[in-house]
């Protein structure tokens, strides 16, 4: 679990006793001088640059520069909570930062937008204290100049460049149609500004005149820690074309980023909140546009044209446009630059990587994104155990979960996430029409290669050579028909049944709550990160809390101890009460019931009440 922390940045100082130090771990962060750990610089920007960039618009980069520092330097635990909490955050944060325009920024409306847009993108609780800047004038160290002037001004939008199959495709879909190309992107390693560079080049002699980039580098000190979700990049990369954006008078800011990606349903119970990136979704560039107009004093548009389209089709716009040798030059892992090998830049374990492989091969572009760009083969590499095996077996339930669902079912499943997407439209039954459509052909196009890579792989898993961790063996083993709650409860009982015997062999626990804190260890050690004894909720007139829980899957562990005979009677009216009270409350409950000497002669018996229950789920251990 991390600690709540207080950045102070740009030098800001509070005193010893503050109570904002207290039960937070102190971090300074700072863009300039001796102490300067985290690194802000824009690259190749016009010298005219220098004259837009307002006080206001200084500390839009600096706060967007800290913002993401710490959120990519803490890692996310299994929660901080209170007694009293009803909905946990996985982090929290306070930052304190001098700014110089001090009147503008502690103005509650734009604090509270900031906070809100901040924890809808990162579902942490984020603070901020806004203080006066004091001889940090000078911003020439942020910017590297270029030409004297911008190639052009007054354009429709600054492109948002990642350098991903989805902005490379935006790209060149603008340039086609005759626009000029004002790329942004944000490097944080050198592998990445590489590629950038490659795309960026053959962009350019693609459409000669019409393409220029502003490469910026942001980046932090090793020394702070490292959390590869990042989920509040989005806000730093909306945040330099905002600036951008305002240098040359473009009427917005645009992403590119198909409409399962953008909407990104939950492709698993244990994929919300923190998990589950909402990087451009659509309500997330609705608060950026309210965000940035009320920092330039104009209408900025943020906006997405790839909503309606799916990654096979983004894919395919590409090689339409004469772009199918580029897609190799393109990056789309989540954990680029964190693992090992130089020479390839995809794990071909995260989801990103599954959805990447997947649409090059539904387009019939698979020549053009090599396997030797991936660490391990997407279908049939070995995965360890854990979040690699979880996820391939997740996102393969999702997308054919997906396919064999009417627009009604997926309507009335995903009816929370399609509903709050399609906020900030005026027609939002049409755009959650649109979505449900946009769904049922990316699983269309999954359930196709899937089928094809199953046909290839027959010989292999036949002959046994087929890896049993791969994505394919999860696959032909029928792992993906489960829930994924209730294989998320199996892995936690599996856990506890082969551990706790072992752990306990020697001395048996005295009571429940020495049993409870043994198995708390034993999940702990696991990497499980469930929290103990949260949340409380109301039954009736009294509260009630569960053994353990992720409020993530909506499941709640029960832990109970057969010590004698006479516990078996207690116990069941135990479970019974806990299987009304915590499903009144919606929580799928796993029940483990530890007994060592055997005393539930008849197992079907005493399990039948509770697994014939839906969202219960029973494991006896001895």
């Amino acid at each position: 679990m991390s600690a709540p922390r207080l950045f102070l940045c740009s030098g800001a100082t509070v005193r010893a006793n503050d109570r904002r130090r207290r039960g937070r771990k102190v971090l300074p962060l700072d863009t300039m001088g001796d102490d300067q750990n985290v690194n802000l610089n824009l690259d190749d920007v016009a010298r005219s640059f220098h004259q837009h960039l307002t006080p206001r618009l200084v500390d839009l980069l600096e706060l967007a520069a800290y913002v993401y520092s710490a959120d990519s330097s803490t890692q996310r635990g299994s929660g901080w909570t209170t007694d009293a909490a009803q909905e946990k955050y996985d982090r929290e944060f306070h930052l304190v930062m001098p700014v110089r325009d001090l009147e503008f920024w502690r103005s509650p409306s734009i604090s509270k937008k900031l906070t809100s847009a901040l924890s809808f993108l990162t579902d942490d609780d984020w603070k901020l204290d806004f203080v006066r800047c004091e001889g940090r004038n000078s911003i020439d160290g942020y910017l590297s100049f270029g030409a004297d002037k911008w190639p052009f001004q007054s354009i429709d939008r600054v492109l948002m460049f990642s350098g991903g199959l989805d902005s490379l495709a935006g790209a060149l879909e603008t340039g086609a149609a005759g626009g000029r190309l004002l790329l942004v992107s944000h490097r944080s390693k050198a592998s990445i500004n590489k590629r950038q560079q490659a795309l960026v080049g053959n962009l350019a002699k693609m459409f000669p005149g019409r393409v220029a980039h502003v490469p910026v580098w942001v980046n932090k000190d090793k020394d702070l820690g490292r959390e590869h979700t990042q989920r509040s990049r989005s806000f730093l990369f909306a945040a330099l074309g905002a600036v951008v954006a305002e240098s040359v008078r473009a009427a917005g800011v645009r992403f590119f980023e198909n409409g399962v990606v953008s909407v990104n349903l939950p492709v698993a119970e244990e994929v919300k909140r923190s998990r589950a990136s909402r990087t451009t979704h659509p309500l997330g560039l609705q608060m950026f546009a309210e965000i940035f107009g009320m920092i330039l004093g104009r209408p900025l548009v943020v906006d997405n044209p790839f909503l309606a389209r799916t990654k096979t089709e983004v894919v395919e716009l590409i090689a339409r446009h004469g772009g199918r040798d580029m897609i190799s030059e393109t990056c789309s892992c989540a954990h680029t630059g964190h693992f090992q090998a130089r020479a390839q830049q995809h794990c071909g374990t995260c989801s990103q990587c599954i959805d990447r492989r997947m649409a090059v091969l539904a387009a019939g572009l698979e020549k053009c994104d090599p396997e030797t760009d991936y660490v391990s083969d997407v279908f049939t590499g070995v995965r360890k155990g854990g979040y690699e095996q979880n996820m391939a077996v997740d996102w393969v339930h999702h997308g054919l979960a997906l396919h064999n669902m009417s627009d009604d079912r997926i309507a009335q499943v995903f009816n929370l996430e399609l509903t709050r997407a399609a906020r900030p439209f005026n027609n939002r039954s049409a755009t959650v029409k649109m979505l449900i459509d946009v769904h049922r052909r990316h699983a269309t196009a999954v359930h196709s290669v899937l089928v094809k890579q199953m046909a290839q792989a027959s010989e292999a898993q036949i002959s046994g050579e087929l890896d049993r961790t791969c994505l394919l063996a999860k696959v032909a083993s029928g792992a993906h028909l489960q829930a994924p709650w209730l294989r998320y409860a199996h892995r936690i009982a599996d856990i506890l049944s082969a551990a706790l015997p072992v752990a306990c062999e020697k001395q048996r626990p005295k009571n429940e709550p020495e049993l409870q804190q043994i198995c708390d260890g034993l999940l702990v050690a696991a990497g499980e990160k469930l929290i103990r004894e949260f949340p409380f909720l109301r039954w009736s007139s009294v509260k009630t809390k569960p053994g353990w829980s992720d409020e993530e899957a909506m499941l709640w562990v029960e832990l109970k101890y057969v010590r004698t005979k006479a516990d078996l009677g207690p116990i069941s009216e135990a479970v019974a009460a806990d299987i009304t009270k915590y499903g009144d409350n919606r929580r799928r409950t796993l029940f483990v019931v530890y007994d060592p000497n055997h005393l539930i002669l008849n197992e079907e018996d005493f399990a039948a009440p509770i697994v014939g229950r839906p969202g219960c789920a029973l494991r006896i251990v001895r």
